[in-house]
């Protein structure tokens, strides 16, 4: 598994890879949540916060077609991450860790 940390206006959002599978939390949401591959619920969740979740939240979800493609392409964790990482400056977020975990909880 591997966990990726970034800061974003103040914000610290967390994201875990695990089988191909990535998910985030922060500190307004305090359990892991699967963002890709992207749930059904997640934007819905996030505008039905009132504010709680912070809407820029919906922003980082929102996947194009292409990125969808580019996900689904990759083979590993650690291509997975890269994408992340990528996409992640690309939005104004800056990196604060990268490391692989033994084992993190994510329900």
């Amino acid at each position: 598994m591997i966990r990726l940390v970034f800061a974003y206006n103040r914000e610290v959002l967390n994201f875990l890879v695990k089988d191909r599978e990535v998910f985030y939390t922060d500190r307004k949401w305090r359990s892991w949540v699967r963002c890709l591959p992207p749930p059904k619920d997640l934007i819905q969740k996030v505008k039905m916060s009132r504010n709680k979740i912070p809407p820029f939240i919906a922003d980082l979800f929102t996947f194009s077609d292409k990125e969808m493609e580019e996900y689904e392409s990759a083979k590993t964790e650690r291509e997975i991450a890269n994408i992340i990482i990528k996409d992640a400056k690309l939005k104004g977020c800056k990196i604060i860790k990268d490391e692989e975990v033994k084992d993190e909880e994510t329900k």
